[in-house]
């Protein structure tokens, strides 16, 4: 199965690392081509590539974007560009991991929304993210997104949030 990543938020201005990035997302890839997966990134110029991933698109056009979505079996995102991208396009739905933004008020029910626990949410969901403190107790483990991933793929699983 072909499977998309977006593994990152924007940078933040103040240079801190930004809270919404999942930290585990070598020990995922690793689990994906363990399972027979083709992983393919997207992102943008400066990104870190994935130990792994078959194939790292960087600042694709939005149009080849599209092109790119309808190819595969399913997305998996962390709260960023891909999700609102795929939602505003009309585009398949996917996974998407929350740390501490609530998915009730960022993100759509038609994806697959992991959220570890609400008590990580920031108070101010509408304040900046430059100066929040990033927390890697706030993401779930690898194996709740493998198996988002795989209900997705093989049961056509209903959205959850």
């Amino acid at each position: 199965m072909r499977i998309l990543i977006s593994p990152y938020a924007a940078r933040l201005p103040s240079g801190n690392r930004n809270p919404k990035n999942f930290p585990y997302w070598a020990e995922l890839v690793k689990m994906l081509n363990a399972n027979g997966h083709h992983v393919i990134q997207i992102g943008v110029k400066g990104e870190a590539r994935i130990d792994g991933v078959a194939e790292f698109l960087q600042d694709i056009p939005l149009k080849d974007l599209v092109n790119v979505i309808n190819g595969i079996d399913v997305w998996c995102s962390v709260d960023s560009f891909l999700p609102h991208f795929c939602a505003t396009n009309h585009l398949k739905s996917g996974v998407v991991i929350w740390s501490q933004a609530s998915p009730k008020i960022w993100g759509y029910p038609h994806n697959t929304n992991l959220l570890k626990d609400e008590k990580f949410l920031r108070e101010f969901q509408y304040a900046p993210w430059w100066d929040a403190e990033y927390n890697e107790d706030a993401f779930v483990e690898p194996q709740v997104v493998m198996d988002a991933l795989h209900g997705r793929l093989f049961n056509n699983a209903p959205a959850k949030s």
